[in-house]
């Protein structure tokens, strides 16, 4: 038995090898047949398998590899979860000013809260900007829902899930936010808690907004450059805030707008009825001696006066029984040209007086100055004024700029009327395509090409025997307005300094337009606080820095009419003979 060889063992239908018959001694046909054909789909299943993960490879090989070049970036499904509601706002350029982010918002169902203590203590230790009497107020409030915070950060959130209560929710949200912080604040504006304008162009373009992205006329740089110059000015005169406006005189555009105090939309809580009002859209002033521009212009479109003609503002002209003095007068007779370069009070209401009451307001009305202005801001000023007859003071209180308050939007709009060759053009904030069509004309070419070189003498003439001053020919004007109290009376020795100034005065192409309110003497002025000593100085640093980005070639001399010339010669020899 011993040593005997083995023989092979059937099952019927089934030959199994002896050096198998060990491991199969125990089974029976049946169950190692089927043992057989589980083998047999495990390795189909494996061929499968292998298959399935080669195709996966060559795939993934493709599109890393061969297809390197062609890869898109921004998958649908990122695109349709990052895609804001709200779209963005842009300057003329495309720099990014407002947009929005991705965040979440908590939310609770109060029915299902336990222990609101416990709860409220933890979710304030949480969110340290929400107080504990707040969130335990909303959870033991009626109702299914009630929000807890909205638009939480990443870190809020995470915070918030270790804690672990299944009846606190998050639900997608969106976040407004603004790039550039306060820099644009009066002008794009702000939004609610739900995304919803409720100033600035964030509102009155709200529907559009949640269309389709908006491009501005603004100018991220000179933006920075005006609000700089003009933040300087106001805390170098101590004043209590200011305004300026850069705008295009060949198609209205609005290249910067800036009013201080601002505050920073990012951080509502830093807005004040103060901060927040727009002092260049909204606010109505008197601009006091800009207005004799006006004057001048009407006069000499209407034929009442011409260019060489002279007057005498040697005795203060009394009207009933106001005297109108100069300030610093020349107690002499002037040119038209002169009146305006010394900012003659006497010379103007001569002026004035000559084209009357009618001429006045027709001329005055073309501009705008009686109604608001139809711009995209909603925050828009209506101009002040005496309804009915202007009698004889009332005219010459206008001609040197009392008696009715306009914004500085009003007053950029039309010294660009004054300077580009008498065509009116609506204020902008939204990028021209293309040059607007001439909405219309209210003065003429030639009444256009005087004032030029009159505003070109009132900037230069003190240095006319010298070098011109600056570059880019510079040419505007000053005006000194006294500020109202709260009883309605002027206060003396406060004062509204404003200059208008347009370049170069050869081809005008820009207008600029800033005022300081109540500004203070300094020992580098001398004391004096007008127009000349505080404004002039920022609005010609603005002009210069500016100019170069704007590609207005450098050019400082300008062909001076006769009249023009000995109107300067004139005032030369005076300054001599006093000093």
């Amino acid at each position: 038995m011993f040593g005997r060889k083995k023989e092979p063992f059937y099952y019927p239908g089934v030959e199994i090898p002896l050096n198998s018959f060990d491991r199969y001694r125990c089974l029976d046909a049946v169950t190692i047949s089927a043992l057989q054909k589980a083998r047999g789909r495990i390795r189909f299943l494996i061929v499968i398998f292998a298959f399935c993960f080669a195709v996966i490879l060559g795939k993934l090989f493709f599109l890393t590899i061969v297809n390197y070049e062609e890869r898109d970036f921004k998958p649908s499904v990122l695109r349709m979860d990052f895609e804001m509601e709200r779209k963005n706002i842009l300057d003329r350029n495309g720099v990014l000013l407002a947009t929005g982010v991705p965040t979440v918002d908590l939310s609770v169902n109060p029915k299902k809260v336990k222990k609101p203590e416990e709860v409220a203590k933890r979710i304030a230790a949480v969110l340290p900007d929400v107080s504990y009497q707040d969130v335990y107020d909303k959870l033991t409030s009626n109702g299914s829902f009630k929000y807890i915070k909205r638009n939480l950060t990443p870190i809020e959130q995470y915070e918030i899930n270790k804690l672990g209560y299944y009846f606190l929710t998050f639900t997608k949200g969106e976040k407004r936010i603004y790039p550039q912080g306060n820099l644009f604040a009066h002008v794009i504006g702000t939004v609610n808690i739900d995304n919803v304008g409720t100033s600035g162009l964030e509102k009155q373009l709200n529907e559009r907004l949640m269309n389709e992205d908006v491009q501005l006329s603004l100018d991220l740089t000179v933006q920075q450059i005006v609000h700089s110059y003009l933040s300087a000015g106001i805390q170098k005169y101590q004043a209590i805030g200011g305004g300026a406006l850069v705008m295009d005189v060949r198609t209205g555009e609005v290249l910067a707008m800036v009013s201080l105090p601002d505050y920073n939309p990012n951080i509502l809580s830093t807005m004040t009825p103060e901060n927040s009002f727009n002092k260049t859209t909204l606010g109505v002033y008197e601009f006091g001696s800009v207005f004799k521009l006006f004057n001048t212009a009407m006069a000499l479109e209407n034929g009442d006066i011409e260019p060489w003609d002279s007057f005498d503002a040697s005795e203060p002209y009394k009207i009933g029984r106001k005297n109108i003095e100069d300030y610093r007068g020349q107690n002499r007779v002037l040119s038209v040209p002169e009146i305006l370069m010394h900012s003659s009070n006497i010379g103007s209401v001569h002026i004035a007086l000559k084209s009357g009451e009618q001429k006045q307001k027709e001329f005055l009305k073309r501009f705008g100055f009686f109604e608001q202005l139809p711009i995209e801001l909603p925050e828009r000023g209506s101009p002040l004024y005496i309804k009915g007859k202007w009698p004889d003071i009332t005219v010459a209180n206008v001609a040197f700029g009392y008696s009715i308050s306009i914004t500085p939007l009003h007053l950029a709009a039309a010294i660009s009327s004054l300077v580009n060759g008498g065509l009116y053009h609506k204020p902008l904030f939204m990028k021209a395509e293309k040059r607007p069509e001439i909405e219309y004309r209210v003065l003429s070419e030639r009444t256009s090409e005087i004032m030029r070189s009159l505003m070109w003498a009132v900037i230069n003439w003190e240095i006319a025997e010298g070098k011109p001053l600056r570059d880019y020919a510079i040419g505007g004007k000053t005006g000194s307005a006294n500020l109202l109290d709260e009883k309605g009376k002027y206060v003396r020795g406060a004062l509204r300094t404003t200059v208008v100034a347009a370049f170069p005065m050869n081809d005008p192409q820009y207008v600029v337009v800033a005022f300081l309110e109540n500004p203070k003497g300094i020992k580098e002025t001398w004391n004096f606080n007008t127009a000349g000593w505080n404004t002039k100085p920022i609005v010609l640093d603005m002009i210069i820095q500016m100019a170069s980005y704007l590609g207005v070639p450098a050019q400082n001399e300008m062909e001076l009419p006769g009249y023009v010339k000995r109107a300067i010669e004139t005032s030369l020899t005076y300054k001599k003979q006093r000093n």
